[in-house]
């Protein structure tokens, strides 16, 4: 069977800038894919909100355009993935009652503020392993009961980006595991819906706009009519329960065992990995049902990743370097050299603010590039310490690195040298997208589960090996990285 013959399924990744439509054959490759852009509103008091029909409007004609020409037998089944927490309220015809709400909207963070005030954050986080923060489903969800109580009563269902996809496909609600999971709606332990969690918060009725909760390799629902009117899709394409973005990244990177950790570098730092049973103390940002049950993926992140990088080539140099070029860049820069320090938090979180420190006579645009691609590193290695100890406590053999820092082979290099940790690069470009049709190829029936299908379709591009004294020297700046930052941290405070 020629590659023009082959089965194939068909991912989709809802980010927070964009929509990935991809097809994938039997082995993982892609053979088409499409970008749709949709508008994200960033309102001045801090809520960032999305048009939910317009959202899938664009959605639905970049799946229209990847699956034109696509000989009917051969697609086998779709898979969804997209941002984690946020959410989408809908009614029980399943139309929009408010905008969806984004991950990076933090209007829930007062609620938070007053648990930590009542001496209360430990209490929540023994009912759904997680720490509580102000873009977290739950905290989004109690947040609307109490300020719009008028949008709830019109509300039957609390979906997931992904899961509001997938409703427009299918024409059902229902959520999987790592979405109810990392959304802090579920006691871990038992595998279900925490009421007591909702109770706490003085909400339980919340309960019933939750959905119900499939596996993420799960066929149950199959593409509408209306649906495949909008899309071109067939109907009755089946449709797989699908995971969270941070989960489908971790499946695509090939992440079924305990000796690697995903590192995603994209707006988010995300660092996740597998690890047994109950989690240590501190709860993690996200405690998340994994694999169909399997196992548990643990992550912490937060929105200082390769993105200030984009930010930097936007505002500060106008556009004047592409992401390539400026790259390569850092290579005018010595690695064991004095330079400046950046602090990568241009888009929080807050109190946190980005900065560059110690500027010097010396610095230049290569050294300014260099500091930027470091601190995001240096910030992904702390989050990776933050996990460790609810694994063994010790750093897996390897790192799989994805997002946008892994496509320069320059900055992944920095990435090896920061963690002194072989890096390896997944082959494909789009991993949360793999991850999605990972899932689709088993709801499909092209393979028996999930870590068949891993090992089938996600393989490695590329291997950077750490230098031993390039590492020795990252060290020392890295120390000096975590000082800079609790400085700054106090001045902000004297400043408020």
């Amino acid at each position: 069977m020629t590659a023009q013959e082959g089965p194939l399924v068909l991912a989709i990744d809802a980010g927070g800038t964009a929509v990935k439509v991809v097809l994938f054959d039997a082995d993982g490759r892609a053979v088409a894919q499409r970008h749709a852009d949709v508008t994200t509103v960033h309102h001045p008091d801090g809520r960032v909100e999305r048009d939910p029909e317009a959202f899938w409007e664009a959605t639905a004609r970049a799946i229209r355009a990847v699956v034109c020409g696509v000989a009917p037998g051969r697609l086998l089944a779709a898979g969804c993935t997209g941002f984690g927490n946020g959410i989408f309220m809908v009614d029980a015809a399943g139309r929009p009652t408010r905008p969806g709400i984004v991950s990076v909207d933090h209007r829930a963070q007062p609620i938070v503020d007053a648990l930590e005030a009542e001496g209360r954050l430990d209490e929540i986080s023994a009912l759904n392993g997680h720490r509580p923060w102000g873009g977290q489903t739950l905290l989004q969800l109690v947040g609307l009961a109490r300020d719009e109580p008028e949008v709830m009563a019109r509300s039957a269902w609390g979906l997931a980006c992904k899961d509001f996809i997938r409703l427009r496909l299918t024409g059902e609600m229902q959520t999987d595991p790592t979405d109810a999971s990392g959304g802090g709606l579920m006691d871990l332990g038992r595998g279900s819906y925490s009421t007591p969690v909702l109770e706490a918060f003085g909400h339980p009725e919340l309960r019933a706009k939750l959905p119900p909760i499939v596996g993420s390799a799960a066929a149950g629902v199959r593409v509408s009519a209306e649906a495949a009117a909008q899309t071109g899709l067939p109907v009755g394409l089946p449709v797989a329960g699908g995971m969270m973005d941070v989960a489908a990244c971790a499946l695509g990177a090939g992440v079924t065992t305990h000796d690697r950790l995903v590192m995603i570098a994209g707006t988010w730092a995300i660092n996740g990995m597998e690890v047994d049973g109950a989690s240590a103390a501190p709860a993690p940002i996200l405690n998340m049902i994994y694999r169909d049950g399997a196992t548990r993926l643990v992550a912490e992140g937060s929105p200082s990743s390769a993105a200030n990088l984009g930010w930097y080539l936007d505002r500060a140099l106008a556009g004047r370097l592409t992401v390539s070029e400026a790259v390569a860049r850092i290579e005018d820069c010595p690695v064991q050299a004095r330079r400046c320090h950046f602090l990568p938090y241009v888009h929080g979180p807050r109190p946190r603010r980005g900065a560059f420190v110690g500027l010097g006579s010396t610095d230049d645009e290569a050294s300014m590039l260099r500091a930027i691609c470091e601190g995001v590193a240096f910030q992904h290695r702390r989050h990776a310490e933050q996990i460790l100890p609810h694994g063994t406590g010790a750093w897996p053999a390897a790192i799989r690195l994805t997002g946008g820092a892994a496509r320069s082979p320059a900055w992944a290099q920095i990435f090896a040298d920061v963690c002194g940790r072989p890096v390896e690069v997944i082959a494909a470009d789009e991993v949360g997208a793999l991850g999605a049709g990972i899932c689709a190829a088993v709801a499909g029936g092209l393979y028996p589960g999930l870590t068949q299908a891993t090992r089938a379709m996600s393989r490695i591009a590329r291997t950077h090996a750490p230098d031993p004294a390039r590492h020795a020297f990252y060290a020392g700046r890295y120390d000096d990285f975590l000082r800079l930052d609790r400085g700054m941290m106090e001045l902000i405070a004297t400043m408020r």
